[in-house]
């Protein structure tokens, strides 16, 4: 029977790999907390308290903890893949803050030798381009609580997401050449969004579904439906391509520019395009990091739906369901879909036309002594400075301050994870559909561990690799009792060509209940 049981294991865990692997290819995590963080940024099948809404909410229904209500404040977690890395911690904490802070002049001045090793550490193999994310996030409040076959919960999350694409020659001379044509990319590509969600999560097991193993199971279908307060936005997109044929003296240059902006940012915007400045216009009315984000512009709804099957082997009888006995023994499988959604903005808003042109370039651009790393207001005066022909001043009467649309970060999530006691063991495959300021198109495997080996005392520990990108090894812990948990965690990223590691990340649960 053990034999089968490990056949049926294999055949379960390999279908679900080679399934989610065909779908797509790009980088989502749904939710930022120091468990899933620990994990190497999985969850889909580990998380089960309030945060769960926002991962896959069918888990809310697993018993981790013989406890039937979770409560918890100020669950979050942050992570940056930096243009420039320090491994110095104060220096990097300096750096990371560079990110999220209004734009300053001056700070984020390079060197030749910084750019040289932008250049090996992102565009190693004569890469045109290379992909950063940056993300903020706190589950403020959740409340989850347990009955017989349904669970509830009620959470609220406030996340910042900055995403940029900038092409290599912003930092490189060197022309690259592949098949026959020569090139210089200098494009850049920054999405910015702030987003506030009150959720609210259900789940039920399916009876008649159970019963599909010859063991215990428990199919399980959870919906977190969410109202949506959005923030300052921004997906601003210069595609700016030059190109130059092998044995032609003539540079052809190719470029598309699409641009829609919420809040300070677009008054930013209109002021330069009124004739002031990019700093004037950035310093006179980008406000102050922790003022901005607080600023409402629009309004969504959103969905988060799951799905868990729940296997128990040997002598673990939770899925029964008739004392809440809690899950130590078991295989889960889940999938789901987050992000389901649109927020429409109406407030300061900015649109501008999309231009697409062709046209001949005397020469290849030259690179630049600043890195870009999308703080706010940076864009605006990073294309002003450096760019070759700023494409906002092809729009001084195309633009317009009409309402739009932006879709949520929907994201396809799906992992497995084998429960021994003491041990667990999971990985987890995140899929983005729409490209935004939280999603890249770039694929990321997460694989983690958990050992206890006090039970108040888990040591966590994962993996995560994205292609092309640097990779992580997390680590966390925490202090759980039978009534309070205290849980921390950090990442580590370790570039992908260098051997040079620094820290990229940390979570923190201040405080949760079980009660």
């Amino acid at each position: 029977m053990q034999r089968q049981l490990l056949k049926s294991m294999k055949k379960i865990h390999t279908s679900i790999i080679m399934s989610v692997a065909c779908l797509c290819t790009s980088f989502a995590q749904p939710v930022l907390t120091p468990k899933n963080m620990a994990l190497g940024g999985g969850g889909s099948t580990y998380i089960t308290d309030y945060s769960a809404n926002f991962y896959n909410p069918a888990n809310l229904l697993i018993n981790d903890k013989s406890r039937t209500i979770n409560l918890g404040f100020f669950v979050g977690g942050s992570f940056f893949n930096g243009i420039v890395n320090f491994e110095n911690p104060n220096a990097q904490k300096n750096n990371y803050l560079s990110y999220f802070e209004t734009y300053n002049p001056g700070d984020y001045a390079i060197s030749p030798v910084d750019r040289n090793t932008i250049i090996d550490t992102h565009y190693k193999r004569e890469r045109l381009s290379s992909v950063h994310q940056a993300r903020l996030e706190s589950i403020v409040f959740g409340l989850s609580w347990k009955k017989q076959t349904k669970a509830y919960s009620i959470a609220f999350r406030s996340r910042i997401g900055s995403g940029f694409e900038a092409g290599r020659n912003w930092y490189s001379d060197n022309e690259v050449v592949q098949n026959g044509v020569t090139i210089s990319n200098q494009n850049l590509v920054h999405k910015y969004q702030v987003l506030h969600e009150l959720s609210f999560g259900y789940s039920e097991s399916i009876p008649f579904i159970n019963g599909l193993s010859s063991r215990l199971d428990n199919f399980i279908v959870g919906i977190a439906p969410k109202f949506i307060f959005a923030g300052p936005y921004l997906d601003a997109s210069w595609k700016n391509r030059y190109e130059q044929s092998s044995g032609s003296p003539d540079i052809s240059r190719m470029q598309s520019f699409e641009y829609q902006s919420a809040g300070n940012i677009s008054d930013a915007a209109l002021a330069y395009l009124s004739g002031t400045t990019a700093n004037d216009a950035v310093i006179q009315n980008v406000s102050a990091f922790e003022n901005e984000v607080a600023e409402i512009h629009g309004y969504g709804i959103g969905l988060d739906v799951g799905f868990t099957y729940l296997i128990t082997f040997g002598s673990d009888l939770s899925t029964l369901r008739s004392n809440r006995q809690q899950t130590r023994r078991s295989l889960r499988v889940s999938f789901s879909v987050t992000d389901i959604g649109f927020v429409n903005y109406n407030n300061q808003t900015l649109s501008l036309d999309e231009i697409n042109t062709e046209s001949a370039a005397s020469d290849f651009p030259t690179s630049v002594n600043e890195a870009f790393v999308g703080a706010p207001g940076q864009y605006l005066n990073f294309v002003d400075q450096y760019g070759d022909g700023n494409p906002f001043s092809q729009h001084s009467n195309q633009f317009n301050e009409h309402s739009f649309s932006a879709l949520l970060p929907t994201a396809l999530n799906g992992g497995i994870l084998i429960e021994l006691d003491r041990l667990k063991l999971m990985g987890d495959m995140n899929i983005g559909i729409s490209n935004s300021a939280f999603n890249t198109t770039k694929v990321t495997t997460s694989v983690g561990a958990e050992l206890r080996p006090l039970n108040f005392l888990p040591l966590r520990g994962g993996l995560q690799f994205t292609p092309g990108l640097p990779g992580s090894f997390n680590l966390g812990t925490a202090f759980e009792t039978k009534f309070w948990d205290l849980s921390l965690a950090m990442m580590v990223a370790s570039r992908s060509f260098t051997t040079a590691t620094n820290i990229s990340g940390a979570g923190v649960a201040v405080l949760q209940f079980h009660l």
